[in-house]
């Protein structure tokens, strides 16, 4: 029996004895039937409580504090839902744990008066897992952190992040999917099975569009319906029809005027009334400025309770007070605590399930590494410089390669009980130049700089590069194979990156270390490969200068095995990029508005303006027909792969309407001579009709399994209407219009030479109907064709 499927009839038959015992009615084994069972007894349960009681549950016990009658108290989680426990009306509903991630659970490693370590796996960062292109390894990672959370006692994971990368500076990119809302809605459906199938409630946030950290508490977001629709809901709406996660968090900023925990169009119009969310909405931490419009939106928990940040309001006062002027009735009150506990029933804390605090560690690690290794990216392999061959020896430059990143800062880090740096990882595999290795250990060992986060949760270093001369590069290239240089770069919650070297552009040092070691290895017919150990996208226009180059992003606490793993050939890289590498920065459509801007004149930034709307990442570029360094999808391997056969198979869209679909197949056939994987991307491009569309947007992926050399596969796409159809704000409706439409079947993003395959669509399909006037922008504004906003 699979630990998932233990929990799952565990959770039924709890539900079915509360029901019981509140003399309901019910025996079933389906997720239906236990999430309407555990519906039932919490009305009953919430009928028998006191206001004040409900009103405990709305709001949490304030940060650093255990919750009202906590079983399980766990220290370094972010927060509890405080429990009831009134032993006169038959009450104890335990408080839950709330817990950090989305590379891992955070939790303290260590604890006083504690000899025990409690120690969770640093998985990939996010932006890494969702380059495998791979379901179902995003599901086993997410099983992993499942039955980690289980072990320490945590009920509900803060997790996944599924913001959209806007722009590459956004300080949380790391933690994000993807540019695109097809692939993030496809990676975080898999993550929220894995981990509720583990008995553990996911909450998928910053609902909505938290794509930048500059002044993210007050910040107002400008967007036009249409782009939110497209871009910045629309992988939300599919993760919540698909997978039904337990929570969702809505963001700290501002859209259009209100905070998105305050706004009811957002969180029950559309939320709950056009997608059928039945989970809860609970806040992210000190957001928003008036708890009782939170509660009256729809947003059921305000966490962490305590005081606001931005008004000092002291929440659970508010919400009393709130209740006694007749600002908060007992409709809703009752209507957000059901949902809460509806949730907290399902819990392991409910269960009264008992705490290993031993989770397969060493287990979790080698997923971590498989997870690592299937998601990095080869950019460039000039001449085939890679692979290298086992034990050849290699001279390693850079001081990241001692000062390896698994992840970054802030509520997405992790405390695992250890991480391989890339050095470690090579010195396995190859004949590491040991001169170079210790003068690079004992300068990292005596220059190094360490930091704490502003949220005093990660520990991180800085370190000046090393001065080498001219003779020991020289002997270098001399005595050794090739040359591996590492860069890495941090990143983290609250701050956002910036256009400087050090960060998106290379520092000077680095930038004559790539030189240096290129023309000395160059010199002797030696080729250099480059590692990026970095968060997200930087300025590559230094590429030119190397052979190869091995995007790792942050790979988790078993970096430098996968590293090494990748470089030698052991694993065929078959990542592929879920972002676009621009040429250069300014070319990207949001380089200007993303800075924002401070329109009261109080010197803060305090309004972005989404001025590009739909017009995100590669479907700007590709509408534009703007050059990039490296395209969304792209990834090399050391195979190669031929396309065949690609065609349409189905099209009932004309016949079904918005119950149709659009089916397509293609072959690949591993023409090359090592074994591998290929990721095959659907791209569609649709009719200019009333509405503009880009250039190709993504509608399907799949990804082979291991091919041999000459072995051939045949994938299969099924598009449903929901995902070819474009939003038409006037009429407030997704529609399919009519036309013939081009499908391409493509390695990436760059179709050219890809002959698509055609389909037709006869008339109109409305596929749904939306709010009226949901989400509109304040008055002053204008949209253009392309959903971007303009002032009037």
């Amino acid at each position: 029996m699979k630990y998932g499927e233990h929990y799952r009839l565990s959770t039924v038959a709890v539900a079915i004895s509360l029901t019981l015992g509140l003399g309901l009615v019910g025996c079933s084994t389906t997720q239906d039937e236990t999430d309407q069972a555990a519906r039932a007894a919490a009305h009953e349960m919430v009928s028998k409580m006191s206001v004040d009681e409900k009103l405990n549950i709305l709001v949490g016990p304030g940060y650093g504090n255990d919750g009202t009658n906590a079983k399980n108290s766990v220290k370094g989680t972010a927060g509890y839902i405080n429990g009831v426990n009134n032993a006169e009306e038959g009450i104890d509903l335990p408080a839950v744990v709330l817990a950090d991630g989305p590379a891992g659970v955070r939790l303290d490693a260590t604890r006083k008066n504690d000899p025990n370590t409690y120690h969770a796996t640093a998985f990939p960062i996010g932006v890494l897992l969702a380059s495998s292109w791979d379901t179902n390894l995003a599901q086993t990672v997410a099983e992993s952190i499942g039955q980690e959370a289980r072990a320490y006692g945590v009920d509900f994971w803060l997790a996944p992040g599924m913001n959209i990368q806007r722009n590459p500076l956004n300080g949380r990119n790391f933690e994000y999917y993807s540019e695109d809302p097809f692939v993030t809605a496809k990676i975080a459906e898999s993550i929220t099975r894995g981990v509720q199938e583990e008995g553990i409630g996911v909450t998928i946030k910053h609902f909505i569009a938290n794509n930048s950290e500059t002044n993210r508490r007050t910040v107002n977001n400008i967007i036009s319906p249409r782009a939110l629709r497209e871009i910045y809901l629309r992988g939300f709406e599919d993760t919540v029809e698909t997978a039904q996660p337990w929570a969702i968090m809505s963001s700290y900023n501002k859209v259009n005027g209100t905070y998105t925990a305050q706004r009811y169009d957002l969180l029950t119009d559309v939320l709950r009334n056009e997608w059928g969310f039945n989970g809860l909405v609970m806040s992210d931490w000190f957001a928003g400025d008036n708890s009782v419009e939170m509660i009256n939106a729809g947003n059921d928990s305000i966490q962490p309770g305590g005081v606001n940040m931005v008004t000092k309001e002291k929440q659970l006062q508010a919400l009393q007070q709130g209740y006694k002027d007749g600002k908060l009735k007992d409709a809703e009150i009752n209507l957000s605590t059901e949902r809460i506990v509806t949730q907290m029933l399902k819990t392991p804390a409910a269960q009264n399930q008992p705490l290993t605090n031993h989770p397969n560690l060493s287990t979790n690690a080698n997923v971590s590494r498989y997870a690592a290794e299937q998601g990095m990216i080869l950019l460039k392999n000039h001449q085939q410089a890679l692979p290298l061959q086992a034990n050849q020896a290699v001279a390693m430059f850079g001081i990241a390669q001692q000062l390896t990143q698994k992840g970054g800062t802030g509520s997405g880090d992790v405390h695992p009980d250890h991480l391989v740096t890339i050095t470690e990882g090579l010195s396995q595999q190859f004949k590491v130049d040991a001169t170079l290795r210790n003068t690079y250990q004992t300068w990292f060992n005596t220059h190094r700089v360490e930091h704490t986060d502003q949220f005093g949760i990660s520990k991180t270093y800085t370190c000046e590069e090393p001065t080498l001369t001219a003779a020991q590069y020289a002997q270098a290239a001399k005595t050794n194979d090739a040359a591996v240089v590492t860069l890495s770069r941090m990143a983290g919650e609250g701050s956002d990156r910036t256009v400087t070297k050090g960060d998106y552009l290379l520092t000077d040092d680095e930038t004559a270390l790539i030189n240096n070691v290129s023309n000395a290895f160059h010199a002797v017919g030696k080729k250099v490969i480059v590692v990026l150990n970095i968060p997200g996208v930087i300025d590559t226009s230094w590429s030119e200068r190397v052979d190869s180059i091995l995007l790792a992003y942050m790979p988790g606490e078993e970096a430098g095995y996968a590293v090494a793993n990748i470089l030698s050939g052991k694993t065929n890289p078959s990542g592929k990029l879920t972002q676009t590498f621009p040429n250069h920065y300014n070319d990207v459509p949001s380089s200007q508005s993303f800075f924002g801007s401070d329109t009261n004149g109080d010197g803060e930034i305090d309004t972005n303006y989404y001025n590009e709307g739909i017009m995100v990442g590669y479907r700007y570029y590709t509408t534009e027909n703007k050059p990039v360094a490296y395209p969304f999808g792209y990834g090399l391997s050391y195979t190669n792969f031929q396309y065949d056969n690609s065609q349409v198979t189905l099209n009932t869209l004309d016949k079904l309407g918005a119950n149709g679909q659009v089916s397509l197949k293609t072959t690949i056939a591993n023409t090359g001579k090592l074994t591998g994987k290929e990721v095959a991307e659907v791209y569609i491009s649709a009719p200019q009709g009333k509405l503009v569309k880009p250039a190709i947007e993504l509608k399907a992926f799949a990804k082979t399994t291991a091919l041999q050399p000459g072995e051939k596969e045949s994938l299969s796409f099924d598009i449903p209407a929901k995902w070819l159809a474009s939003f038409d704000t006037k009429a407030n409706q997704w529609i399919i219009e009519p036309g013939q439409y081009q499908a391409y079947i493509a390695p990436s993003s760059d179709i050219t030479g890809i002959e698509p395959v055609k389909f037709t669509v006869k008339k109109t399909v409305v596929v749904a109907h939306t709010t009226p006037n949901a989400l509109a922008l304040p008055e002053g504004f204008e949209v253009d064709s392309t959903g971007g906003v303009e002032l009037n």
